[in-house]
């Protein structure tokens, strides 16, 4: 698929994912790349800033490394500098890179010289180049060296060149990331005569240089590589210009890579060429661990530390099971539209029983292309044993103790049995040591029962001698089948194995998607995720919200909480185990979903670090766990925009249904003070009382409005306070009454002797004051019977009631009287709060109500709590 339509018009699409992918913006990043040191990258970067600061731009030395070549020094007077780090190391005291420093300042262009420097300990980082990523996430500019022997990629390609093995090295995706590389270039005879005239280093150094690493060979074949280096980098450039502008141009068919690594020292170095190879091609490659057994501890270190080279390179990893290398290497090539596999020539002669990894890529590869590199120039280290101990020798001990029990056993059925069925016997032998303990084992129990079958039923029995040479084809038969059964039986029990353990891992992730299915909230999430963790990882894990102001009290130790902080700031794993305060006794790994903010981190206390299994576990724990964290965070803003769309509705429904009943009372008050104010109108004073009785009526019926609005405001919003205190309800009755404007129309039936309340006085008057009003409204409209106000005692506990003689309660559910805004009849006036208010008021002193039907009209029933009376002494 081209950049163009076939209109010719740029693809919107490819435009659109290319300024999603651009991401939020960070700092700009330009290497000054040279092939050995006294090129003069130092020199061209600190030339380079002069001008940036000529120009008007806030330019600061982070950290220059001058050796004490004059003309650096010069060309580093006037410029602005950073405080550094003075450190101790190795018994002296060194200027680090403060990178605490620079992020507080925030200059626009940082100067950090030699970026595959190691820090000192006591710095945030391992490495310097890891400083400076800092810097570019933080949005700051960044200018620093590189000599091409740093690239991790080319370390092999060095120690070929020089013999020299280099230990400080770069990611390339430090050199991917950079937005400029200049190539600085001098010829080699310029820079021997710069060396021998001490302008690189000291005299005797510069002599014990010129004898090793500035030797003429190696300088040019480093500054070929270097070039190769540049030219591919201007390549790049190329293909973004045209990527950007939407030029049409050759594109080559997308490359896929894979290499397989395991615990053998070749797969470093394999690893390498990968990555130069996927380089050179632009393409996409893959480091797979195939799996068909347990491993040793040393193994497995090993196969974890190849693949996190693998990760640091660039590549996809993954860690694959199946009987056969080649077949599951294969089998994921063609899952995963690989197109090239990498394998290492073999260093070594294998043994005629052994398979031959090359033979058999070859034959399952297909139409996929089978790349066969040399690495035996740079191994070094002893071959690892890839399979777990036996038990420290009990295995083989068992073999030999069963061998010895096949042989007794066929002897004493000896002669009934026959030499044929005698073999088949040590046959099944050798079938049960390939099952109960291995491979090993099951060979040497191979090889005991062909010399206990010579030595107990061949003729001369007693002895190995053989008299009749037929017997020679017999044992080569029996060793062959023993041996193949063996190596088949160990193979099935392999398999077998294997097959329990991912159906294990796959139960216990299974287990986990469902207790964090199950889990609500952020607590609980954080519950079964260390309870997971701890139960399969056999670690002690602690979950730690995204909230910095909690770590200080979860998290006491400064250590602990220094690797927290730099984890969840930065979004990846920092402590033991990762190359950011590695000195830590914890690892933390931040939760987080396709690169946004930590949501989450788990703290593991470990002892050494994580194997790739555990990894793996881990990796997908995380993923699961920063999934339910996301989804809790989703279901809480959607809970939160619901609420505020309720929130809307009931602040729209409450002003609806006020309005009309706040205007009322203001037009009848306006309406009597216009009239008592008009000079002109002759009144009585009779009709001047009623006008101010009128007033004074709607008033109050105002003042009950705002309490309720006031009321329902207080208790949506939690912050309503009653006082309960014993209380009488006559005296409360009686107040209410006196405030209403029609107390002729209500009749009290009031129980002597009733005891006191426990109840809040003026919520309970509101409450009593709002049921008479109710009560009123809802009356027939011209009958005589007045509202009845009563108070009871049932079940010891006292009652208040009110009952009108109205139309009685709605069908259905009585229930829904009290609800918000309900109103039985939509003829009679009200907002259709006072039930409600009513109900809440009740609830804060711990009293109740109920609506009972009273035929004819409707009875509500206020059941409080009897007030505890003080005893006498």
């Amino acid at each position: 698929m081209g950049f163009r339509q076939e209109d010719g018009r740029p693809d919107p699409e490819r435009l659109l994912s290319r300024v999603q992918a651009s991401g939020p913006p960070r700092g700009k990043l330009k290497i000054f790349l040279g092939y050995a040191a006294g090129v003069g990258k130092t020199y061209a970067m600190l030339a380079a800033a002069r001008r940036k600061l000529a120009a008007g731009r806030d330019v600061r030395v982070g950290l220059v490394e001058t050796h004490g070549r004059p003309e650096t020094v010069a060309q580093l007077e006037g410029l602005p500098r950073l405080p550094t780090l003075r450190l101790l190391h190795n018994g002296l005291e060194v200027d680090e890179f403060d990178l605490d420093a620079c992020l507080r300042e925030r200059p626009e262009l940082t100067l950090v010289d030699e970026l595959a420097h190691s820090n000192a300990e006591g710095c945030r980082h391992a490495k310097r180049y890891q400083d400076v990523e800092e810097l570019l996430d933080a949005g700051l500019d960044v200018y620093t060296t590189l000599n091409v022997q740093h690239l991790e990629s080319l370390n092999d390609a060095v120690l070929q060149i020089t013999n020299v093995r280099v230990r400080e090295t770069v990611p390339n995706s430090m050199l991917d990331r950079a937005d400029a590389v200049s190539l600085i270039d001098l010829p080699p005879e310029e820079l021997l005569e710069r060396l021998k005239a001490g302008h690189v280093y000291r005299p005797e150094k510069a002599e014990r240089a010129a004898q090793n690493f500035f030797r003429p060979g190696n300088l040019t074949a480093l500054r070929e590589v270097a070039l190769r280096c540049a030219a591919e980098r201007v390549d790049d450039d190329v293909n973004g210009y045209m990527q950007k502008r939407a030029i049409e141009g050759p594109w080559q068919v997308t490359q896929r890579l894979l290499v397989a690594v395991g615990p053998s020292p070749t797969s470093a170095p394999l690893v390498r060429a990968t990555r130069r190879l996927a380089e050179s091609l632009s393409a996409e490659w893959w480091a797979v661990s195939v799996r068909s057994g347990a491993l040793s501890p040393a193994a497995e270190a090993s196969v974890t530390a190849h693949l996190e080279l693998a990760e640091s390179l660039g590549a996809r990893t993954e860690v694959i099971s199946g009987p056969s290398m080649p077949a599951a290497v294969m089998r994921f090539a063609r899952e995963h539209n690989v197109t090239k596999v990498v394998a290492g020539k073999p260093g070594r002669a294998r043994l005629p029983w052994q398979p031959d990894l090359i033979d058999g890529l070859l034959e399952r590869s297909g139409a996929i292309d089978l790349l066969v590199v040399s690495t035996e120039d740079s191994v070094v280290a002893p071959v690892i044993p890839a399979e777990a101990p036996a038990d420290h020798g009990w295995s083989y001990l068992k073999a030999v103790l069963l061998t010895a029990l096949v042989s007794l056993v066929c002897f004493w059925l000896t002669p009934p049995l026959s030499d044929a069925n005698v073999t088949t016997v040590y046959l099944l032998g050798v079938s049960v040591t390939a099952y109960l303990w291995g491979r090993r084992p099951a060979m040497l129990s191979s090889a005991l029962s062909v010399v206990a079958y010579d030595f107990c039923f061949v003729p001369p029995v007693g002895t190995l001698t053989i008299a009749d040479p037929q017997y020679l084809v017999t044992f080569a038969g029996l060793l062959c089948v023993a041996l193949s059964i063996s190596h088949l039986t160990a193979r099935a029990r392999e398999q077998a194995a294997a097959a329990r353990a991912r159906e294990q891992e796959t139960a216990s992730l299974f287990s986990l998607s469902r207790n964090l299915n199950r889990a609500q909230g952020e607590e609980e999430i954080g519950s079964a995720l260390c309870a997971w963790a701890s139960a399969q990882l056999g670690l002690h894990v602690l979950f730690v919200s995204a909230e910095p102001a909690e770590w200080a009290t979860d998290l006491p130790d400064p250590t602990v909480r220094a690797v927290v902080t730099w984890a969840m700031s930065n979004g990846v794993p920092a402590g033991r185990g990762t190359s950011t305060l590695s000195q830590a006794p914890t690892l933390c790994v931040p939760l987080r979903r396709d690169g946004g903010p930590a949501l989450g981190g788990l703290v593991l206390q470990l002892e050494a670090p994580l194997g790739a299994s555990q990894r793996r576990l881990l990796d997908t724990m995380v993923a699961q766990g920063a999934l339910a964290l996301e989804r809790e965070r989703l279901a809480s803003k959607a809970q939160e925009a619901d609420l505020a769309r309720s929130n809307e509705r009931i602040g729209t429904a409450l002003l609806n249904s006020v309005s009309h009943d706040l205007r009322i009372p203001l037009v009848s008050i306006s309406g009597a003070l216009d009239d008592l104010a008009d000079a002109s109108t002759r009144l009585t004073e009779a009709e001047r009382l009623a006008l101010l009785v009128n007033a004074r009526e709607e008033a109050d019926r105002l003042n009950r409005i705002v309490a309720n609005l006031l009321s329902i405001t207080r208790l949506e919003g939690g912050q309503l306070q009653s006082h309960p205190e014993p209380q009488e309800l006559d005296e409360i009755i009686h107040l209410t009454l006196g405030g209403l404007g029609n107390p002729a129309r209500v009749q009290l039936q009031l129980q002597d002797n009733l005891p006191l309340v426990r109840a809040d006085f003026v919520l309970l008057q509101q409450v009593l004051s709002n049921l008479i009003d109710n009560a009123l409204k809802f009356s027939e409209p011209g009958s005589d019977s007045p509202v009845e106000v009563g108070t009871t005692t049932a079940n010891g506990q006292p009652e208040l009631w009110v009952r009108d003689w109205g139309r009685g309660l709605p069908p259905g559910d009585p229930e829904a009287l009290f609800e918000r805004f309900y109103r039985a009849d939509p003829g009679v006036p009200g907002s259709g709060l006072g039930l409600s208010v009513c109900r809440g008021l009740l609830a804060s002193m711990g009293a109740t109500i109920e609506a009972q039907a009273a035929h004819p009209g409707a009875r509500f029933v206020v059941r409080l709590e009897e007030a505890l009376q003080p005893s006498l002494a």
